[in-house]
């Protein structure tokens, strides 16, 4: 190797030089000569949030921006995301995709409602140029629909700092879209509390109609007026301030078919209505979430609220749980096309301010069938079953205690049927030895264990 008179040695092997140094000045040697040369010889780094929105909005710095935002509930974050999901493919030409937030890649997901599937963002930046979403606006909207202790589901809209009123109009018409696409509209539903409201579809039993639930023709009656008002009067009735929303409070011990009822309204109106059968801790909660999201629908909605004397108590026997949310929510707009149906074991358990007309216009009672009634549900469960048209339903009834619920009856025909076998047919023997038993009524031993 040949030194010169200045000590310095000539580089015959530039990179196992840079090898040599050390991990911080061959980093500084490599960029130095990339910044000389104009060519970086490395992938570029990932644009984060806000340089993305930055860029796309074609602002000097994030100072020169302002943004307007929309908390977003359990249904309206699969209902806005499916909105802008819209957009984004009618505009898929020129909208660009960017982060969420941070420099986390954009994420898309999908979501079960019913037997259909939609494909949809969970989070991510969507930026559309000038004239898509409003004349003369460029605009970037984050949509976030994760829901936990970290993130809250809302949708953003960013533009110019001198453009604010633009970015409100571009959520106003993006959660109005959002609402038509409701996938929710004209199903049965159930509304849970899980952070926030919930809905799930559910389906009912098909074989509960009029025919096969037995009950008072009183019961109907009001059921079919409080039908007629949202349905087909409430146009005349809000017209004259007489207002067209009504509550039906079915009262009666367990098993008369309280539930049974509600479910055969829910198979007759599904489709014309939405139908929402709202859970206990769902009513305790957030009862107003769900009636504001009844009227967000639009259309008729029926609300069915079970046991309702299970969260909503007399205010003098404390533990009213869910009094209040109640009250709250039965006087939203009594304008509003809704029709609520609710059930307890015992009216004298509510509380007077809740059973008034305005939020309960009728109550209902649903007691024991009677001897006529009771042959009826026989001779309905009856139907279809081997040997059941030669059972003599009347002497079955004449053998039956009081207080004989229509459960109870149901409870007969399967003892019967179990016991039968699957060869043989029922008999008017069999179904009296059932009554006879006793065994039918579920009952606590008397006994004291040890």
């Amino acid at each position: 190797m040949t030194v010169n008179a200045t000590g310095r040695q000539p580089i015959k092997d530039p990179s196992a030089w840079i090898d040599a140094l050390a991990e911080d000045s061959a980093r500084a040697l490599v960029a130095l000569g990339e910044l000389l040369v104009g060519v970086a010889d490395r992938p570029p780094k990932s644009e984060n949030a806000e340089r993305f929105t930055t860029r796309c909005l074609e602002v000097e710095n994030y100072s020169c921006i302002i943004d307007e935002d929309r908390d977003l509930n359990g249904v309206t974050r699969v209902t806005a995301a499916l909105a802008l999901a819209e957009l984004i493919a009618e505009h898929s030409d020129v909208v660009e995709i960017g982060p969420g937030e941070y420099s986390h890649a954009p994420a898309w997901t999908q979501t079960t409602i019913g037997d259909n599937v939609y494909h949809h963002p969970r989070h991510l930046r969507a930026a559309f140029p000038a004239g898509t979403l409003i004349d003369g606006t460029r605009c970037v909207v984050r949509i976030d629909t994760r829901d936990g202790g970290v993130h809250s589901p809302e949708v953003v809209a960013y533009v110019a700092r001198d453009r604010q009123t633009d970015a409100r109009t571009v959520l106003d018409q993006l959660l109005k879209r959002a609402n038509e696409l409701n996938p929710y509209r004209g199903r049965t539903v159930r509304a849970s509390f899980n952070h926030s409201l919930q809905l799930s579809v559910i389906e009912l039993p098909a074989t509960l109609t009029r025919d096969t639930v037995i009950v008072n023709e009183g019961v109907w009656h009001e059921i079919d007026l409080g039908i007629s008002a949202v349905r087909d009067r409430h146009a005349l009735l809000n017209a004259h301030g007489l207002g067209a929303r009504r509550g039906v409070l079915l009262a009666g011990p367990p098993g008369t078919g309280k539930s049974a009822v509600s479910a055969v309204i829910a198979n007759e109106l599904v489709g014309a209505f939405t139908v929402i059968y709202v859970e206990a801790r769902a009513g305790t909660e957030l009862l107003t979430a769900v009636v504001e999201e009844a009227q967000r629908l639009g259309g008729p909605v029926l609300m069915i609220l079970e046991d309702v004397d299970l969260w909503c108590r007399d205010r003098r026997r404390g533990d009213h749980g869910g009094l209040s949310e109640l009250l709250q929510a039965m006087d939203i707009n009594p304008d509003a096309r809704i029709l609520v149906i609710a059930s307890t074991n015992d009216a004298s358990t509510l509380d007077a301010a809740a059973i008034r007309t305005g939020r309960f216009d009728s109550i209902v009672e649903v007691g024991y069938p009677d001897r006529t009634d009771a042959a009826r549900i026989l001779t309905a469960l009856l139907a279809g079953l081997p040997g059941g048209p030669t059972v003599d339903t009347a002497a079955v009834v004449r053998r039956l205690p009081e207080r004989t619920s229509g459960s109870d009856l149901r409870e007969i025909i399967r003892r019967a049927v179990l016991g039968a076998g699957e060869a043989a047919e029922l008999s008017t023997a069999a179904l009296m030895a059932e009554v006879g038993s006793g065994r039918y009524r579920a009952a606590l031993p008397d006994s004291a264990y040890i």
